[in-house]
């Protein structure tokens, strides 16, 4: 759901899909680390994305998830890694592939209902890639 909100301009819906007191991580495009917390913030951020005029055509994809017991040993929460890249489709030119990275969630059952609790998302470099030599 979280892409199909993303993607389709469904800001209240996106915004739902997080706890009330989420925290989002987004990594820039000059590297800079922007955090939000909370469903006021949550909304700042997608509606960057949903007021743009050339925004509608982008699709944010994922996959290659990886499902991790939480550190923190809570049943109720998990951590879920993914592979991210999005695409802008603006016929009749061919699609491109505008950014890949990958995308760490931290959910949790709230209610009977799994919430995003916390997400980062960052560029393909940097720490993900820290177990390679220089």
């Amino acid at each position: 759901r979280y892409s199909w909100a993303l993607d389709t301009g469904d800001t209240d819906g996106y915004v739902a899909l997080f706890t009330d007191d989420a925290e989002v991580t987004e990594e820039t495009r000059d590297g800079t680390l922007e955090l939000r917390t909370g469903h006021a913030e949550i909304r700042k951020l997608v509606l960057k994305f949903h007021d743009r005029a050339d925004f509608p055509g982008h699709q944010h994809q994922m996959a290659q998830f990886l499902f991790e017991a939480d550190p923190r040993g809570r049943v109720d929460h998990w951590v879920v890694r993914s592979y991210a890249w999005a695409t802008i489709n603006h016929p009749p030119q061919p699609p491109h592939l505008h950014w890949c990275g990958h995308v760490r969630d931290l959910v949790a059952k709230v209610d009977g209902v799994w919430r995003i609790r916390a997400k980062s998302i960052m560029g393909w470099s940097g720490e993900v890639l820290s177990r390679f030599a220089p």
